[in-house]
């Protein structure tokens, strides 16, 4: 065979070799061109979603090419916001099932929905009524949204001006009530919320999956929460000073005047030596824990006004809220 045969021969190998009748993923072109929209954005709930019995917004619409989209979910009461970042063609298997990016979306509220596209100018807009709320207290043990008094008792010290319930549902995270607590003065105690129990009332054991989770206001430059957790090692069901163990960690706040959702894991808590605290076995049992307070504290020790709103406190497990 010759050497021009040879080549002849080799070339039609290459090319039958690179013929794909299969090719692998979408075609080249649809991730490029012109953005045309094929079937509308909607929701199968044109009446309202009840996110309390499980309910979910599902979503549709199909487009011209693959996308990289977007879609804004914000209440025009609550301010709350949740955002869903997809990738395809169309919106099939994408839902909300009522959860948000900070403070919680409300009762009876409606919500602007926007579907946007990276790259593209296109911008389809909707809205959802929200007929119930979801239902977080499953996610672990709820310590109060400040809607029973039964769950909890309020702590004044000597620089306490106000820890009061306020009732206005448009002003709080969650339901009707919420809680404003401050003081004036340069120590850093200006009042508490405290919730006592039984052993065993949190039922993980792990410390690592375990997280405090709250919602926060501040206009006062410098405050802070403290949260503090009492064991009760000998067993008689109240806290000991010098016999028991209490932990404690402390946040600064914001002070820009909106809520805020604080979640932190338990493990990140220290034993608390001060003020006649003495540490047992530096183990932070959860059978034992049977008091939290939530304190509105400050930075450091200087002369001021300081505390916050908040609301809606719990222990979630597994994952923060």
């Amino acid at each position: 065979m010759t050497i021009k045969n040879i080549i002849v021969v080799v070339l039609l190998l290459v090319c039958f070799s690179c013929k794909k009748d299969n090719p692998v993923g979408p075609p080249i072109e649809s991730y490029f061109g012109e953005l045309s929209i094929f079937e509308p954005f909607s929701h199968d709930k044109p009446v309202g979603v009840d996110f309390s019995l499980g309910e979910s917004v599902n979503f549709s619409a199909e487009f011209s090419v693959q996308a990289d989209y977007t879609i804004d979910i914000e209440g025009r009461i609550s301010g709350a916001n949740y955002s869903i970042n997809e990738t395809g063609q169309n919106l099939e298997n994408v839902f909300w099932a009522g959860n948000s990016n900070n403070i919680f979306f409300k009762q009876y509220e409606w919500c602007d929905v926007t579907l946007s596209f990276n790259g593209h100018d296109t911008v389809l807009t909707d809205s959802v009524l929200i007929l119930g709320v979801q239902d977080f207290s499953n996610l672990g043990l709820l310590l109060t949204s400040f809607e029973d008094a039964s769950e909890f008792s309020s702590v004044s010290g000597q620089e306490t001006v106000t820890n009061n319930i306020i009732s206005n549902a448009s002003l709080s995270v969650h339901g009707t009530n919420h809680l404003e607590i401050n003081g004036e003065g340069s120590g850093t105690y200006f009042g508490a919320t405290r919730f006592q129990f039984n052993p065993g009332t949190i039922t993980e054991q792990d410390v690592n999956e375990i997280y405090f989770n709250g919602f926060f206001k501040s206009s006062y430059a410098g405050s802070t929460v403290g949260v503090k957790l009492f064991e009760d090692h000998n067993n008689n069901n109240q806290y000991d000073q010098g016999i028991d163990e209490a932990w404690v960690l402390k946040v600064p706040l914001e002070s820009d005047g909106m809520w805020h959702k604080l979640s932190f894991n338990l493990s990140e808590l220290i034993v608390d030596v001060f003020a006649g605290n003495v540490e047992i076995d530096g183990i932070l049992n959860t059978n034992n824990i049977i008091r939290i307070d939530v304190i509105a504290s400050q930075q450091g020790n200087v002369f001021g006004t300081f505390g916050f709103f908040s609301d809606y406190y719990i222990l979630t497990y597994n994952a923060p809220l």
